[in-house]
């Protein structure tokens, strides 16, 4: 029984490290606004782009998008006195990346607050399968967040339940 919980952990280990230093794909297409936009960014910035493959991934997935909109993108209203995005310079994307998104577009907006919309990516006519198999995506009905730094490159990948640790995970990498 030691033996096959080692060789999971093994594997998880294996996958979750095996897209570190691979180049993130290109991938094209607009935000909310209508705004054109593609990954990897050539800004110089490290970016976070969190992405859902599937509409099973949704639920969870919008458990890390508090947490990763509260630490990594700063915000236009100055209620509170420290904004933990301003330690970090980086963009952050949310990439929606479902079969038939266009269909739902209208409902996801409408129930998407307007402060997000540059932050969210509708890739309209992207290759989903292209995307998953050169991004290593073995289970899609689970969500992804990447670290990718300001060279296009993945530095850190964390996927599934939330969890603290994993948010832990992916400052550190965006701190570097």
């Amino acid at each position: 029984m030691k033996n096959i919980a080692l060789i999971i952990l093994s594997v998880i280990y294996l996958h979750t490290n095996a897209q570190k230093g691979k180049q993130f794909p290109e991938i094209v297409g607009s935000d909310l606004n209508d705004k054109a936009m593609s990954l990897p960014f050539k800004n110089g910035k490290t970016t976070i782009v969190a992405i859902a493959f599937h509409r099973g991934a949704e639920d969870e997935l919008k458990k890390w998008l508090n947490p990763l909109y509260y630490t990594f993108i700063k915000k236009s209203d100055k209620k509170n006195n420290f904004d933990m995005a301003e330690v970090y310079d980086v963009n952050f994307v949310f990439i929606p990346m479902i079969s038939g998104f266009k269909k739902i577009k209208e409902d996801f907006k409408s129930g998407t607050q307007k402060e997000f919309y540059p932050y969210v990516m509708d890739t309209e006519k992207s290759d989903i399968k292209a995307h998953q198999k050169a991004l290593g995506v073995a289970d899609n009905k689970i969500p992804y967040i990447f670290v990718v730094d300001k060279d296009g490159k993945i530095t850190e990948m964390q996927s599934g339940n939330f969890k603290e640790d994993k948010v832990d995970k992916i400052e550190d990498a965006a701190g570097d």
